[in-house]
């Protein structure tokens, strides 16, 4: 009878401890994956100098502010390629003549865009130097942005292969964008392409938009050299 006894209050003991290690853990499953939930909510930080995945392209098909009334002659806006500025904490030199150059591949230099109200953006030119001819090209994108996650280019210059001196590339899409300054954000952006050999001497001199002003009185926006 006594051995009995002993028997049951040893069994009651292994399965309260058994109960107790299966609830720590319960615990303990259920606390990684908060953590594990907690972590996958964080923006991944990536490395200054890793490049970062080109914009998405944005076709005619997305809704647009209401045109207004244009001029027919085209106007300008040029920025300077030492005015840009790299998204990251990269190497690259500033020359004389206003170009940049000697900077990493696929890392993105941008610039601000400052347009009037219902100007048409229909194109831009890509202005590049390069001592040698070499494979290695680049690319500019015109680029417009919401501030709550949507965004993307319009139309791109790719700079040519095989080219060397100063050299100018023109945009091929047809995708006019009617500025909308109250909801969007514009700027161009440039960068080295992955995937070909490195020219360090490839350089950025200059991005051109083309835009059709607005009639409005007081909306023309002239040439303007940054």
């Amino acid at each position: 009878m006594i051995m009995n006894t002993r028997r049951l209050i040893v069994t009651l003991g292994i399965l309260a401890f058994t109960a107790m290690l299966l609830a720590v853990s319960a615990i303990v499953y259920a606390a990684s994956e908060q953590i594990n939930l907690a972590a996958s909510s964080v923006p991944q930080m990536v490395a200054p100098e890793t490049p970062p995945p080109p914009p998405m392209y944005l076709s005619t098909a997305r809704p647009q502010a209401q045109p207004a009334a244009l001029s027919s002659t085209l106007s300008y806006y040029f920025i300077s390629g030492n005015t840009f500025t790299p998204g990251g904490a990269v190497a690259y030199s500033r020359q004389v003549t206003g170009c940049v150059n000697q900077m990493p591949q696929g890392i993105p230099f941008s610039a601000p865009v400052h347009l009037p109200q219902g100007s048409q953006v229909v194109s831009i030119t890509l202005y590049t130097y390069d001592s040698v001819s070499t494979t290695t090209t680049s690319t500019a994108y015109f680029i417009l942005n919401d501030g709550k996650g949507f965004g993307g280019y319009t139309v791109s210059a790719k700079s040519p292969s095989n080219t060397s001196g100063y050299r100018q590339t023109n945009s091929t899409e047809n995708n006019p964008i009617t500025i909308d300054n109250q909801n969007y954000n514009y700027l161009v952006e440039w960068r080295k392409d992955l995937g070909t050999p490195d020219s360090t001497l490839l350089s950025l001199c200059g991005v051109r938009v083309a835009y059709y002003a607005p009639l409005s009185a007081g909306l023309y926006l002239p040439v303007i050299t940054k």
